[in-house]
C-alpha cells in the first residue's frame, strides 16, 4: 500500500502546527473506484474509528489521513501586476511539472473574446500552490471566414 503524504499527522508527537500544515492545499482521496482532487478543509486529530486524523475536503467530506493521495494536479495563483491574488485555478502538470503560460479566454460585452496570459514566476511552490503573474492580452486566432460561413 502507497503511504499517504499526511502520514505525519497520526505520528507520536503531532501538534497543532502539523495540523495546520494541509490545510488549503490539494490532495486526492478515494471517493468508491474514483481518486477525486480535493482541498484540506479541516483535520480532526484522532477522530477516525482507529484512533488516526481526519482530514475534511471542500467543507463536506471526512477522509482518515492515511488513504489520502498527492494530487496530480496543482493549484495555480494568478497574481495582478500589483501582487493581488485575482484567481486560484486548479491545473494539470504537463510532464510532471507545472505550466510556463496559462491563458484564460473571458466573453466580454457582446460576445467579444479576450484572453489574458499569466505567466510562472521563478521562485518555489509553497505546498500545493504555483505562482503566476499576470503578463498581458493573450493573442487570440482570427477566425476563419470562410470555416465561420452559414452554407
Amino acid at each position: 500500500m502507497t503511504t499517504s503524504p499526511l502520514d505525519y499527522l497520526d505520528q507520536d508527537g503531532a501538534d497543532e502546527a502539523d495540523y495546520e500544515t494541509p490545510m488549503r492545499e490539494l490532495y486526492a482521496y478515494r471517493d468508491g473506484d474514483t481518486w477525486l482532487d480535493g482541498i484540506v478543509t479541516g483535520v480532526k486529530p484522532h477522530a477516525a474509528a482507529d484512533g488516526g486524523t481526519l482530514v475534511q475536503f471542500d467543507e463536506r467530506l471526512w477522509v482518515p489521513a492515511r488513504e489520502v493521495r498527492e494530487s496530480d494536479h496543482y493549484i495555480a495563483v494568478l497574481l495582478n501586476p500589483d501582487s493581488e491574488v485575482y484567481a486560484e485555478v486548479i491545473q494539470s502538470f504537463v510532464d510532471g511539472k507545472p505550466k510556463d503560460v496559462i491563458r484564460d479566454v473571458s466573453i466580454i460585452g457582446d460576445g467579444d473574446n479576450v484572453g489574458t496570459e499569466w505567466h510562472l514566476l521563478d521562485e518555489p511552490a509553497t505546498g500545493t500552490r504555483v505562482r503566476y503573474r499576470y503578463t498581458g492580452t493573450a493573442e487570440l486566432p482570427e477566425p476563419d471566414e470562410d470555416a465561420t460561413a452559414t452554407v
